[in-house]
């Protein structure tokens, strides 16, 4: 086996080797001589390949690298200069390499998946340098309204779609998948409506606006979601792992404004009180009674609560463990979990059951009109155009959705393009002998992981 060793030119950064670079040499050449010794003082491959992930992630950290925000402006604004961009391609060039030193044969399935967890980063972060690299050498210069101004429009927005599904998906095929969906719910709708005794669309959306639907006092709402939680909790067993589920909080959504989401979910780590929450929005003192099912599984149970409780109850010895969040796993999991509803007790009228069909339309036209924007040069007014041509009864979101999909590159694609890898993961899994359950246990165990590994 022929090993080349990365040339201390490669690790080198404007002169001066730091000290993370001479810490992950040294790993190099203790690595080299371990795969290239006599099979009898060689490594255990597993205490080989800890030491490999062990390190990356070392390295990885010093390079204090800044998170991807969701706001493109943003992340452009916190680009490092050229000399930082350079070491950080050195780095990941020098850990292609390094790479290849490991026998994938004799690893075990989970540090296989670990190990193409790595590969999946050493690609993304080197497209991500490339195009970082490029645009500090044209001068620097934030797009306005979108992508689609730059020259590399394509490129940037191709790497934006990867990142936050974390699948390998190219904008085309988004806007394909998003133009079934949209024509597959809006048949779905039509088939309530015609069940609720409808046949006049103008007549049925003006009944779904109406005070039925609403209420208006706190109390009500949050009894109502506790009642959700409860039922969801008595029939969880039925396709999810048995594990103890502690409490979410039920919170009224603190300063919420029109902009405000449906609701949201904050783990124990990240919540003010320390205790996890899912707050709704209670803006204009109404909340949507057919959005509360849905709502309560994508961000409670057995959605972000449930995948965040597992999640930190998986911990083995490496580093890489837990320290990557990856959208398309998170919310494409709290998307997917919504169409087991009537299974956890829940759409238990037509109404609940359209709640979910009516935010899934907004998930999927986003599809199109976010690809729109960023790919093909759509306008503001076309995609306005595109909302009331396709979703009917939500004209009242519409701006804010369209300012989201303009400044949030690729993060509304997450949660159609992950539910819809799920449901193909969980299908394979299935096919080879294993129950549902066990499916959702795979994923829920492994949802620190890009979805173009799993």
């Amino acid at each position: 086996m022929t090993i080349s060793m990365p040339s201390f030119s490669e690790t080198r950064h404007s002169g001066v080797c730091s000290d993370f670079f001479k810490k992950q040499l040294m790993y190099i050449a203790v690595l080299v001589c371990s795969v290239l010794a006599p099979s009898h003082v060689l490594l255990a491959q597993t205490k080989l390949f800890s030491n490999f992930s062990n390190a990356f992630m070392d390295g990885y950290k010093g390079l204090s690298m800044p998170e991807t925000e969701m706001d493109y402006k943003v992340n452009f604004s916190h680009i490092k200069n050229a000399e930082d961009l350079k070491k950080q391609e050195a780095y990941f060039k020098l850990y292609t390499k390094l790479a290849a030193a490991i026998d994938t044969i004799k690893l075990s399935q989970e540090e296989s998946l670990r190990y193409h967890q790595i590969q999946y980063e050493i690609r993304m972060n080197l497209c991500r340098i490339e195009l970082e690299q490029k645009w500090d050498a044209e001068g620097r210069k934030t797009p306005e309204n979108g992508l689609h101004s730059m020259s590399n429009y394509k490129d940037w927005y191709g790497y934006y779609v990867k990142h936050f599904t974390s699948m390998d998906i190219s904008p085309e095929q988004v806007y394909a998948m998003g133009d079934r969906e949209v024509k597959k719910i809006q048949h779905e709708i039509k088939i309530i409506e015609t069940h609720a005794g409808y046949s006049d669309d103008k007549a049925f959306y003006q009944f779904l606006q109406t005070d039925t639907f609403y209420l208006h006092d706190s109390v009500s709402i949050l009894n109502r979601y506790a009642q959700i939680d409860k039922t969801v909790r008595s029939n969880l067993s039925k396709l999810f792992p048995h594990c103890e589920v502690p409490e979410v909080r039920i919170i009224e959504w603190p300063h919420a404004t029109a902009s405000t989401p449906p609701g949201m979910y904050m783990d124990k780590e990240n919540s003010p009180s320390g205790k996890a929450v899912f707050q709704f929005n209670y803006y204009g003192e109404k909340h949507n009674v057919r959005a509360m099912d849905w709502l309560y599984m994508h961000e409670g149970i057995p959605g972000h609560h449930l995948q965040y409780v597992i999640r930190s109850q998986h911990a083995d010895s490496l580093k890489i463990t837990n320290s990557f969040f990856y959208f398309g796993n998170a919310e494409g999991w709290g998307c997917y979990v919504e169409d087991f509803g009537k299974e956890m007790g829940l759409y238990q009228n037509d109404y609940t059951y359209l709640g979910k069909w009516q935010w899934d339309l907004v998930r999927s036209a986003r599809l199109v009109m976010e690809v729109g924007i960023h790919y093909y040069g759509w306008s503001r007014d076309k995609a306005l155009q595109y909302w009331k041509d396709n979703i009917k009864g939500q004209d009242e979101i519409a701006e804010r959705e369209i300012t989201r999909i303009t400044n949030w590159p690729g993060q509304a694609l997450c949660y159609k393009v992950g539910a819809l890898t799920m449901k193909k993961i969980v299908a394979a899994q299935m096919k080879q002998g294993k129950s549902i359950v066990a499916a959702h246990q795979y994923l829920l165990q492994h949802s620190d992981f890009p979805l173009q590994v799993l």
